[in-house]
């Protein structure tokens, strides 16, 4: 084998890791990308009760594909927000062809949450007191948190979505 085998062997290697390090970028601030379920994308929508005219968040949106559903299927207005540059820019690029979708990057705790009728979080437990401090100074008292596999230890949720081998959800009101 020749060298340049090697040298190309060596810069996939290179690329292959900074891919992965870019995706579990967000990993680093309780984000770690594990996708929403495309089957349990209804299931969000029923269970927070959602209309034409909301305004819908993703606090870490990742590939912003729940986000594209809702926004088409339920004329909802729908705002991302992605902490790692690989799947913001994914998710940016992609929402320039639908006109309901905003992407932004960056750290939630950068935006201001007082336009979301419901805020969807699918985020690691670590950085729930942040959250929670957040949605008390930003949110609209009646704005729908719902949260996927992990409640808050504290208030207690005002309901769950349960299915055997499936993702639980968590609602509070």
């Amino acid at each position: 084998m020749n060298l340049c085998y090697y040298s190309n062997m060596n810069l996939l290697f290179l690329i292959l890791i900074i891919l992965i390090l870019l995706f579990i970028f967000g990993g680093f601030f309780g984000a770690i990308w594990v996708p929403t379920k495309r089957q349990n994308y209804e299931r969000i929508s029923t269970l927070t009760n959602l209309k034409p005219g909301n305004i819908f968040y993703d606090l870490g949106c990742g590939d912003a594909s729940l986000l594209f559903y809702l926004s088409k299927k339920h004329n909802v207005k729908c705002v991302g927000i992605e902490i790692s540059p690989i799947l913001y820019s994914y998710s940016k690029i992609k929402s320039l062809f639908y006109k309901n979708v905003e992407i932004k990057f960056g750290n939630f705790s950068w935006y201001d949450l007082e336009n979301a009728d419901i805020i969807y979080v699918f985020l690691l437990p670590k950085i729930y007191n942040k959250l929670k401090n957040k949605i008390r100074k930003d949110a609209k008292e009646n704005a729908t948190i719902i949260l996927s596999t992990w409640p808050f230890k504290d208030p207690k949720y005002s309901q769950i979505s349960k299915r055997e081998k499936d993702t639980t959800y968590y609602l509070y009101y």
